[in-house]
């Protein structure tokens, strides 16, 4: 519950922050000075703590709403396999038919 409202709560506030730098550039826009003139920097120095603090607490928010991990062992991979279809002779293949092909030297190639 607790992990569902910071979410929220984060997300609103990156989603502010995001409406309050466009506003910022837009009104920058408006007054017809460059936005770096105006504001000092390309994204007030308000806004960009503001988009930073609210997805830090976004990131904490989903990694303490995750589930909990699950232990994964061999024994539990191999009972929900056959033998068919790990035995599938990959390890024969053969993947150098065409290396004497594209990786030979282009000296002794005839012109």
């Amino acid at each position: 519950m607790l992990a569902s409202l910071l979410i929220w709560l984060s997300s609103l506030a990156l989603l502010h922050s995001a409406y309050s730098a466009w506003a910022a550039r837009l009104a920058a826009k408006q007054a017809g000075t460059a936005v770096t003139l105006l504001l000092g920097s390309p994204v007030p120095r308000e806004i960009l703590l503001e988009a930073l603090v609210s997805l830090f607490f976004l990131v904490i928010g989903v990694l303490s709403s995750a589930p909990k991990l699950k232990g994964v062992t061999w024994a539990s991979e191999m009972s929900k396999r056959s033998i068919d279809t790990e035995a599938s002779l990959l390890s024969f293949a053969n993947v150098r038919h065409r290396g004497t092909v594209l990786f030979r030297d282009r000296a002794d190639e005839p012109e």
